[in-house]
């Protein structure tokens, strides 16, 4: 899980077909989980990126950070058990979430992805899969995330957050031919799985028990929404030139400097937890896990992510959200059991009393 060479490759020029040497044409996988499937399977599981699962984290995390954020908050509280069959349920519903997204996402990209080196293989753009069988693929999996949401604790709770972030995902690729800020688009529904997790373990985010819960929690969204705009900023790094040249419009594309955008964005984002933990309350467990590691993250990304370097930029898509988010969720999980074993200290203090 290191980060790549320091010194930078010389890049090769790109064909007068488009194409980048420096990526080879699509073959048949060799190795790694595409490979042992069918073939006539390969195309499917591509669209649904289950080979790369950096982007999965960055959807997942989301959900871990709200369970384990309403865990620390509702009465009583869940045990260990329930929070961990919810967070099966959730990982499930965003296999399915993640998957439908990246397949609509290759559809409606699919003559931008020609144009840019590092996609022009994916299977619509590489024509392995039709326009139409990827929209089949893609109801198959809106129906699967459909079916985690059932089986949630509280489903039509949780199913008014996922039809909105089912719907924004999807439309999310129009995004990048009319504005330059595409990542703050994509942001809100993923951003929005820290509010669904939340409501689904009984910290339903529009029924807080007091405004200062209630600002504790948007302030913990805040914080997600601007983490995934940096993630994806950073993602879209790698492709900053051939999308000029396709007329593909971003953040990265619009806003060079990466460290002034890191930073600025990362400062925005520490405050926003050191504001959750002040208004729920947490203890210095919180944050120094929560602010101070995220902080000490940002600024390793402040230093190393440079759009000359496309594989430091992939490294931190592949990691990133694992690392970061990773980072907010254990120390939400500590407030947890620190604030349990108060409640267990306190129950028997007050039997003793009796």
């Amino acid at each position: 899980m290191g980060l790549p060479d320091s010194e930078p490759k010389t890049p090769s020029a790109i064909q007068e077909d488009g194409f980048d040497p420096r990526y080879p044409p699509w073959s048949p996988p060799t190795k790694g989980i595409l490979s042992k499937l069918p073939p006539s399977w390969v195309p499917y599981a591509e669209l649904s990126r289950i080979e790369k699962p950096g982007g999965l984290y960055g959807f997942y995390m989301a959900y871990l950070i709200g369970i384990s954020y309403g865990a620390c908050l509702v009465t009583p509280a869940p045990s260990p058990a329930a929070l961990a069959g919810t967070a099966g349920i959730l990982l499930v519903y965003n296999v399915f979430l993640r998957g439908a997204a990246c397949t609509v996402n290759d559809i409606l990209d699919r003559d931008y992805d020609r144009q840019v080196a590092r996609c022009r293989t994916r299977p619509v753009a590489r024509g392995a899969v039709t326009p139409s069988q990827g929209y089949v693929w893609y109801c198959a999996q809106t129906l699967g995330a459909g079916a985690a949401v059932a089986c949630l604790p509280n489903p039509l709770t949780a199913l008014a957050y996922a039809v909105p972030i089912q719907f924004v995902v999807s439309v999310y690729p129009l995004s990048k031919r009319y504005t330059d800020f595409p990542q703050l688009v994509l942001s809100a529904p993923i951003a929005g799985g820290v509010l669904m997790a939340a409501a689904a373990v009984g910290m339903d985010p529009f029924h807080a028990p007091t405004p200062a819960l209630a600002g504790a929690t948007a302030a913990l969204f805040f914080s997600h929404y601007v983490w995934t705009t940096i993630f994806d900023y950073v993602n879209a790094c790698q492709d900053t030139a051939d999308d000029m040249k396709a007329g593909v419009r971003s953040m990265a594309v619009r806003y060079r400097n990466t460290g002034i955008f890191i930073g600025l964005l990362g400062a925005a984002q520490v405050g926003c937890l050191v504001a959750t933990g002040v208004l729920a309350g947490f203890s210095p467990v919180y944050f120094i896990g929560a602010a101070g590691g995220n902080a000490l993250w940002l600024a390793a990304m402040v230093k190393t992510v440079k759009r000359s370097r496309p594989d430091i930029c992939a490294w931190w898509f592949s990691w990133g959200g694992l690392l970061v988010s990773g980072t907010t969720t254990l120390a939400l999980l500590a407030e947890y059991m620190y604030r349990s074993q108060s409640d267990d200290n306190q129950d028997n203090l007050d039997g003793a009393n009796k």
